[in-house]
C-alpha cells in the first residue's frame, strides 16, 4: 500500500467516511479529489524573483476632470504609489493632474480610440511627464500594448474563458510586434481565492510556452490584476472591505507586477465615496506595508492542488488555441453559458453571497442600473442586480 493510500484510509478513518468530497467547481469546470496528488505532475515557477516589488495602483473613471483631480490629490495624500486613469470623454489635461508631482509616482492612462491617443500624446510631447505611460489596444509606436482581460471577468467568463480570451490576443500580437516591446496584460480577480490564484499563475506558464513557441523571449510582459465589481454589493460597506482583501491577497501571492485596488462603489454611484477611495488605498498599505506581501509570489511551490488544477487549465486553454477558425464565436457562446450558470446558481442560492443573495441587509438599498459594457459586446454582470 503506498502512502498515498495509507493516507487517505487514515483520513477516512479519523472523519469515520467511506469516502472523501472532492472539490469540483461547476461554473469553472475544474475539480480536484485526493487521489490527484501527483508527485510526477511538473511544476514550473515563472514568478517573479524573491523580494519583487509589486506597485499599487488607485483607479479613476474621469467625467469631471476638476472632481477626478480631487479625488487624485486625495489619494496621493493618502499614499498610492499609482494612478490607473480612464474616460469616456476626452478631458482637461491640465486640469486633471493639476498639482500631480508624476516624478514621484506611476502614471498609466488607458486609451481607447486612436483620436484620443493623438491629442494624449500632444499633450505628453508638450508636459513631458514622468513616469508616464499610455495604454492602447494594438500595438502603436507612442503607446504600451494593452491586453485587456479584465473585460471578460467583468461581463461573468469564467478563468479558462478569460484565459483563452488573453493568450489568443497575445498569440496574434507576437506574430506582428516589433521586439523589445513592453505588453501589459490586465486579468479581473473573482471571488474563489484559490481558481484565482491558479489563473494567474496558469498565465505565467502560458506566456512563457506562447513566448518560445513563437521566439518572443524579447517581449517584456507586464501582469496587472485589477479588482472588480461583479460581486460587490451596494449596501454592505465592511463584506465588500472583506472580499477586496481577500482578492488582493490571491493577486499579490500569484506574483503580478501591477495591482489596482478599485472602489468597491466606482458604478454604484456617480462617483465613488471619498471613504471606499480611503478603504482602497488602505487595503494595500495593509498587505504591503505591514504584512509585506509583495515580498511573496510562487504559489504553486510545494502544492499539488494548485499544480493539478493549473494544469487542466492549461491544457484547456491550449486546446482552444488550437482552433483556427470559429473561436471568438465558439468562446462568445461558452461565455453566455457561463453567465446564464452564474445567475442560476445565485438566484437559487446555490453559490451563496453575503449581502447578496444571503444574510441579507434588512435595510432598504438604493437601485441602480450599471449599463457599462465589457468584451465582446456583452454587459457587466453584478451580482445584486441578479
Amino acid at each position: 500500500m503506498s502512502l498515498q493510500e495509507q493516507w487517505v484510509n487514515q483520513l477516512k478513518k479519523e472523519l469515520k467516511a467511506e469516502s472523501l468530497s472532492e472539490f469540483q467547481s461547476v461554473i469553472e469546470g475544474l475539480r480536484w479529489e485526493f487521489t490527484d496528488n501527483n508527485e510526477s505532475l511538473p511544476s514550473f515557477d515563472f514568478s517573479n524573483s524573491s523580494n519583487a516589488t509589486c506597485t499599487f495602483y488607485s483607479f479613476y473613471k474621469v467625467k469631471d476632470a476638476k472632481q477626478s483631480n480631487i479625488e487624485i490629490l486625495r489619494d496621493l495624500n493618502q499614499g498610492t504609489q499609482g494612478l490607473l486613469i480612464c474616460w469616456d470623454k476626452y478631458p482637461d489635461l491640465d486640469q486633471l493632474f493639476n498639482g500631480v508631482l508624476f516624478e514621484y509616482i506611476q502614471t498609466r492612462v488607458m486609451v481607447s480610440n486612436s483620436e484620443d491617443l493623438r491629442l494624449i500624446n500632444q499633450w505628453i510631447k508638450q508636459r513631458n511627464p514622468a513616469n508616464f505611460k499610455v495604454e492602447f489596444s494594438t500595438f502603436q509606436e507612442d503607446a504600451t500594448l494593452r491586453i485587456d482581460g479584465f473585460s471578460m471577468y467583468a461581463v461573468g467568463a469564467n478563468v479558462w474563458q478569460e484565459l483563452a480570451y488573453v493568450c489568443k490576443e497575445l498569440e496574434i500580437q507576437l506574430l506582428t510586434i516589433p521586439q523589445h516591446q513592453e505588453i501589459t496584460v490586465e486579468f479581473g480577480v473573482g471571488e474563489n481565492f484559490m481558481i484565482e490564484a491558479v489563473k494567474i499563475t496558469a498565465f505565467q506558464w502560458l506566456c512563457e510556452a506562447l513566448l518560445t513557441k513563437h521566439g518572443r523571449k524579447d517581449l517584456k510582459i507586464i501582469l496587472r490584476a485589477r479588482l472588480g465589481w461583479r460581486n460587490k454589493s451596494i449596501g454592505e460597506l465592511h463584506t465588500n472591505q472583506i472580499r477586496q482583501t481577500s482578492e488582493a491577497l490571491c493577486a499579490l501571492v500569484a506574483g503580478v507586477n501591477q495591482l489596482c485596488i478599485t472602489p468597491y462603489d466606482q458604478f454604484f454611484e456617480d462617483d465613488p465615496s471619498e471613504l471606499s477611495r480611503r478603504m482602497a488605498v488602505n487595503i494595500g498599505h495593509i498587505l504591503k506595508e505591514e504584512s509585506h506581501l509583495d515580498w511573496f509570489n510562487g504559489l504553486i511551490k510545494g502544492s499539488y492542488i494548485t499544480t493539478h488544477l493549473i494544469h487542466q487549465l492549461c491544457n484547456k486553454v491550449w486546446e482552444e488555441l488550437a482552433l483556427t477558425e470559429g473561436f471568438e464565436d465558439k468562446l462568445k457562446s461558452a461565455i453566455q453559458a457561463t453567465i446564464s450558470l452564474r445567475k442560476m446558481r445565485i438566484s437559487d442560492q446555490s453559490d451563496r453571497f453575503i449581502g447578496i443573495n444571503y444574510l441579507m441587509n434588512t435595510s432598504e438599498k438604493q437601485s441602480y442600473s450599471p449599463k457599462e459594457t465589457g468584451a465582446l459586446g456583452l454587459p457587466y454582470l453584478f451580482f445584486e442586480t441578479i
